[in-house]
């Protein structure tokens, strides 16, 4: 203390300001990393989590989920199967009619069924739900390793 002032060095200040810049470039692309392993990691639950018919082997609902990403921060998994929403959501009791052939019946089982059917419906499976639900220690694991990373860029 000098003449009634006090001097303080504070020190590392550069070195603070160099990688305040360059923190948005490192916290953009570790969000972005932990954003790509997060869609990954429920596109494949999702995939697993599908239903596959047993006895017949029918359905192509797995080979149509496909996990992409839309933007840097945003990633979609979707099914592009035209029954996806009716596995998803269910069906309520219905009837099904023929409408080209002659009767309804499922070729691979030799099954047939006749010009009607009372369908009885079916109860919805969400695996979409149960993928992220599944999903959420990977993607909590992804978004603390991409923050543990954005803070060690500071150092």
């Amino acid at each position: 203390m000098t003449n009634g002032s006090i001097v303080v060095e504070v020190t590392g200040l550069k070195e603070l300001a160099i990688a305040a810049r360059k923190l948005p470039l490192v916290a953009s692309k570790e969000i972005q990393k932990a954003t790509e392993k997060s869609v990954s990691a429920i596109w494949n639950r999702a995939l697993k989590e599908a239903p596959v018919n047993k006895k017949t082997g029918g359905g192509n609902l797995r080979q149509n989920i496909i996990g992409r990403m839309v933007s840097r921060y945003k990633g979609v998994i979707q099914s592009f199967a035209p029954y996806s929403l009716y596995v998803l959501e269910g069906t309520k009791p219905h009837v099904i009619n023929v409408v080209r052939a002659k009767v309804l019946a499922n070729k691979r089982t030799n099954q047939f069924f006749g010009k009607t059917v009372n369908h009885p419906g079916t109860q919805p499976n969400p695996f979409f739900e149960r993928a992220v639900e599944a999903s959420q220690d990977k993607i909590q694991e992804y978004v603390d390793k991409a923050l543990q990373n954005i803070l060690n860029g500071l150092k």
